[in-house]
Protein backbone atom coordinates (compact mmCIF):
# COMPACT_ATOMS: atom_id res chain seq x y z
CA UNK A 1 0.00 0.00 0.00
CA UNK A 2 1.77 3.71 -0.80
CA UNK A 3 2.08 5.95 1.60
CA UNK A 4 1.10 9.54 1.19
CA UNK A 5 4.07 10.89 0.21
CA UNK A 6 3.59 8.14 -2.87
CA UNK A 7 0.16 9.22 -3.14
CA UNK A 8 1.13 12.99 -3.30
CA UNK A 9 4.02 12.21 -6.01
CA UNK A 10 1.81 10.27 -8.31
CA UNK A 11 -1.09 12.75 -8.14
CA UNK A 12 1.92 15.29 -8.99
CA UNK A 13 3.15 13.13 -11.89
CA UNK A 14 -0.11 12.65 -13.05
CA UNK A 15 -1.03 16.66 -13.11
CA UNK A 16 1.94 17.52 -14.80
CA UNK A 17 1.38 15.31 -17.39
CA UNK A 18 -2.07 16.71 -18.36
CA UNK A 19 -0.28 20.31 -18.92
CA UNK A 20 2.07 18.71 -21.54
CA UNK A 21 1.11 19.19 -25.51
CA UNK A 22 1.52 15.43 -25.48
CA UNK A 23 2.63 12.61 -23.05
CA UNK A 24 3.01 8.96 -24.65
CA UNK A 25 2.28 5.84 -22.85
CA UNK A 26 4.55 4.35 -20.28
CA UNK A 27 6.36 7.94 -19.98
CA UNK A 28 8.04 8.15 -16.28
CA UNK A 29 8.78 11.10 -14.75
CA UNK A 30 10.88 11.00 -11.44
CA UNK A 31 10.54 14.09 -9.40
CA UNK A 32 10.98 16.64 -8.81
CA UNK A 33 11.32 17.59 -12.17
CA UNK A 34 10.68 21.52 -13.54
CA UNK A 35 8.22 22.10 -16.57
CA UNK A 36 8.07 25.29 -17.73
CA UNK A 37 6.01 26.07 -20.53
CA UNK A 38 4.39 22.91 -20.83
CA UNK A 39 1.89 23.43 -23.06
CA UNK A 40 4.67 23.37 -25.48
CA UNK A 41 6.67 20.26 -24.95
CA UNK A 42 6.30 16.89 -26.06
CA UNK A 43 7.21 13.47 -25.03
CA UNK A 44 7.23 10.28 -26.83
CA UNK A 45 6.29 7.14 -25.36
CA UNK A 46 8.47 4.88 -23.11
CA UNK A 47 10.66 7.48 -22.42
CA UNK A 48 11.85 8.28 -18.73
CA UNK A 49 12.72 11.29 -17.11
CA UNK A 50 15.14 11.41 -13.88
CA UNK A 51 14.69 13.69 -11.22
CA UNK A 52 16.25 17.36 -11.10
CA UNK A 53 15.77 17.81 -14.67
CA UNK A 54 14.46 21.33 -15.76
CA UNK A 55 12.85 22.07 -19.22
CA UNK A 56 12.35 25.15 -20.51
CA UNK A 57 9.51 24.59 -23.18
CA UNK A 58 8.52 27.88 -24.78
CA UNK A 59 10.35 27.57 -27.69
CA UNK A 60 8.91 24.33 -28.02
CA UNK A 61 10.51 20.81 -26.89
CA UNK A 62 10.06 17.42 -28.74
CA UNK A 63 11.60 14.13 -27.15
CA UNK A 64 11.25 10.99 -29.15
CA UNK A 65 9.75 7.45 -28.02
CA UNK A 66 12.22 5.76 -25.92
CA UNK A 67 14.34 8.36 -24.83
CA UNK A 68 16.35 8.07 -21.27
CA UNK A 69 16.97 11.77 -19.71
CA UNK A 70 19.09 11.40 -17.09
CA UNK A 71 19.45 13.78 -13.45
CA UNK A 72 20.05 17.33 -13.11
CA UNK A 73 20.25 18.09 -16.80
CA UNK A 74 18.57 21.11 -18.32
CA UNK A 75 16.94 21.35 -21.83
CA UNK A 76 16.11 24.74 -22.72
CA UNK A 77 14.03 26.26 -25.74
CA UNK A 78 14.35 29.71 -24.69
CA UNK A 79 17.45 32.05 -23.69
CA UNK A 80 18.38 35.58 -22.37
CA UNK A 81 18.50 38.05 -25.94
CA UNK A 82 21.97 39.08 -25.69
CA UNK A 83 22.10 41.49 -28.56
CA UNK A 84 19.95 43.88 -27.14
CA UNK A 85 20.11 46.39 -23.86
CA UNK A 86 18.61 46.11 -21.32
CA UNK A 87 18.70 41.97 -21.48
CA UNK A 88 16.46 41.80 -18.68
CA UNK A 89 12.95 40.10 -19.82
CA UNK A 90 14.46 40.07 -22.96
CA UNK A 91 14.28 36.55 -24.28
CA UNK A 92 14.95 34.92 -27.88
CA UNK A 93 14.05 30.73 -28.44
CA UNK A 94 14.01 28.02 -30.89
CA UNK A 95 12.56 24.78 -30.66
CA UNK A 96 14.77 21.71 -29.70
CA UNK A 97 14.28 18.45 -31.19
CA UNK A 98 15.14 14.60 -29.55
CA UNK A 99 14.56 12.20 -31.60
CA UNK A 100 13.90 8.30 -30.54
CA UNK A 101 15.91 6.15 -28.40
CA UNK A 102 18.08 8.97 -27.75
CA UNK A 103 20.24 9.05 -23.98
CA UNK A 104 21.33 12.23 -22.66
CA UNK A 105 23.71 11.63 -19.58
CA UNK A 106 23.62 13.53 -16.05
CA UNK A 107 24.35 17.10 -16.14
CA UNK A 108 24.02 17.71 -19.38
CA UNK A 109 22.76 21.00 -21.40
CA UNK A 110 20.87 21.30 -24.46
CA UNK A 111 20.27 24.71 -25.67
CA UNK A 112 18.00 26.35 -28.28
CA UNK A 113 17.69 25.11 -31.81
CA UNK A 114 19.08 21.62 -30.88
CA UNK A 115 18.60 18.36 -32.59
CA UNK A 116 19.56 15.85 -31.46
CA UNK A 117 19.24 12.68 -33.97
CA UNK A 118 17.55 9.64 -33.55
CA UNK A 119 19.83 6.84 -31.54
CA UNK A 120 23.01 9.39 -30.07
CA UNK A 121 23.78 9.52 -26.78
CA UNK A 122 24.97 12.38 -24.99
CA UNK A 123 27.97 11.85 -22.64
CA UNK A 124 27.43 13.16 -18.77
CA UNK A 125 28.52 16.77 -18.32
CA UNK A 126 28.49 17.96 -22.08
CA UNK A 127 26.80 21.18 -23.08
CA UNK A 128 24.96 20.51 -26.59
CA UNK A 129 25.39 24.01 -28.79
CA UNK A 130 24.78 22.24 -32.12
CA UNK A 131 23.22 19.40 -33.45
CA UNK A 132 24.10 15.81 -32.48
CA UNK A 133 23.82 13.68 -35.92
CA UNK A 134 21.76 10.28 -35.69
CA UNK A 135 23.31 7.10 -34.18
CA UNK A 136 26.54 8.78 -33.10
CA UNK A 137 27.92 9.31 -29.40
CA UNK A 138 28.95 13.02 -28.48
CA UNK A 139 30.33 14.70 -25.36
CA UNK A 140 32.12 17.51 -23.95
CA UNK A 141 31.81 21.46 -23.64
CA UNK A 142 30.65 22.10 -26.60
CA UNK A 143 29.21 18.34 -26.97
CA UNK A 144 31.10 17.22 -30.32
CA UNK A 145 30.87 13.94 -31.94
CA UNK A 146 33.79 11.50 -30.67
CA UNK A 147 32.86 8.27 -32.32
CA UNK A 148 29.82 6.55 -34.23
CA UNK A 149 27.53 3.72 -32.34
CA UNK A 150 27.41 0.29 -33.87
CA UNK A 151 24.37 -1.40 -32.41
CA UNK A 152 24.07 -4.96 -32.11
CA UNK A 153 21.23 -6.82 -33.34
Amino acid sequence: MLGLSELLDHARVRKLKATLHHCGKNVTLHLPIIIEGAQYVTIGENTTIAPFVHIWGHGNVFIGVNCMIASHCAITSVTHDYTVAPMIGKTTSAPIRIGNDVWIGAHCTVLPGVAIGDGAVVGAGSIVTKDIPAWSVAYGVPAVVKKMRIVAG
